[in-house]
């Protein structure tokens, strides 16, 4: 089936809908927060750790959402996910302390928790084995449009009123919310086996299953990107000269290459095996994130960045569409597992590579390529050695 088929079901738009909504209004204060955080007196440490403490309650919700969802339905987890997002908003809006940015910021990780399994989990149900690489490419690409779009329209919002800008995702929460309940509708639970729901609803079964390699993809992904946005501003500072706008540009740059680099991977999943546009992904996003270090230009520097984004358009689809193919049933149980390990990621990135990054700018970005090309070659060596998935 083609993407543009794909696209004409009514209930493949609503989640697409709903997952460019989410990613619209979390856009418009992702470029705000630190410049709020520390209107508040944030230190660069308390600054890292507002980071962390999405990433944390990610981590430790996720999976108990999948688990809700494969219980409740996935619509109403993926409903409340958004209407969340509402209370987090409107406490960054009227927060008069740093302990309420804290607040909102664990309040936005329980959303995301919710939001993300849910998600999934609705595409590959609305989808087949053969189209599901597809699917998650066109979930890649309506939230990256929205990381495109979402921080444009805060810069426009906060020049008026930060609070503004909180208020304005605020409200986008809400209608994404009411969307979801009013027009999405819940698909059927495909009929599973028995035996299968409890090998999959156990952790330890994963440990010793070649599904967990396919976790360990996606935490070193989100180890990498955690690792990133932990040091590139400073690092582009020191450099290139770059002040808080030209950062700005720079993710809306990301954006628009996140946005064309998942319709190019959408085709090539529908062409090519999931396990070698992982192994090419790899070998391109840590080339790319490497050369970031060594680019002499803004020029270079942009060439890098889109061979890095490139092959994370790669990895993603690919590493979720193996793992939904995996999950013959309770498919939210484990897609919630995968988003434990994104955060997970997302939480020792920044943490590893700050400590590297104070050590020598070359440490941190030469210690996240080395454990990248380190797993790259496991992924291979399995592959190789015909553990294939």
């Amino acid at each position: 089936m083609s993407l543009l088929a794909l696209l004409k079901q009514k209930d493949i738009l609503n989640v697409l809908f709903a997952v460019f909504m989410f990613s619209f209004g979390f856009g418009i204060i992702l470029p705000l927060l630190p410049f709020y955080s520390i209107s508040f007196g944030a230190t660069p440490f308390e600054l890292g750790l507002l980071t962390a403490t999405f990433a944390f309650m990610s981590l430790v919700f996720s999976p108990i959402f999948g688990k809700i969802s494969d219980k409740v339905g996935r619509k109403k987890v993926l409903g409340l996910g958004a209407g969340g997002f509402i209370v987090a908003y409107v406490i960054f809006a009227f927060a008069n302390s740093l302990q309420m940015l804290f607040i909102a910021r664990a309040i936005e990780g329980i959303c995301a928790a919710a939001m993300f399994p849910s998600a999934v989990s609705l595409l590959s149900d609305f989808s087949d084995e053969k189209n599901r690489g597809a699917m998650m490419s066109l979930m890649s690409m309506a939230f990256s449009l929205g990381f495109i779009l979402g921080p444009a329209f805060g810069g426009i919002a906060s020049s008026f009123s930060i609070q503004g800008a909180f208020l304005l995702a605020a409200l986008l929460a809400l209608l994404n919310s009411a969307s979801i309940f009013l027009f999405l509708k819940e698909p059927q639970e495909k009929e599973e086996s028995k035996g299968i729901v409890e090998k999959e609803m156990g952790f330890l079964a994963h440990i010793k299953s070649r599904t967990l390699l396919l976790f360990i993809a996606t935490f070193m992904l989100s180890f990498m990107i955690g690792s990133l946005e932990a040091t590139f501003a400073l690092f582009t500072s020191e450099k290139f000269g770059f002040g808080s706008g030209q950062v700005g540009v720079v993710f809306t740059y990301i954006g628009i290459l996140i946005f064309f680099g998942q319709m190019v991977s959408a085709k090539l999943l529908l062409k090519h095996k999931e396990t070698s546009l992982i192994k090419v992904g790899f070998l391109l996003n840590s080339t790319g994130f490497l050369g970031i270090f060594f680019a002499p230009d803004m020029i270079t520097l942009g060439l890098t960045l889109a061979l890095m984004v490139f092959g994370n358009a790669l990895c993603f689809p690919s590493v979720i569409s193996l793992i939904t193919k995996k999950a013959h049933a309770k498919r939210g149980t484990i897609l919630g597992l995968n988003s434990s390990f994104q955060s997970l990621g997302q939480l020792i990135g920044p943490i590893f590579s700050g400590f590297l990054f104070g050590l020598g700018h070359i440490f941190s970005f030469a210690g996240v390529w080395g454990a990248l090309i380190v797993f790259l070659m496991v992924f291979a060596g399995f592959e190789y050695l015909n553990k294939r998935f």
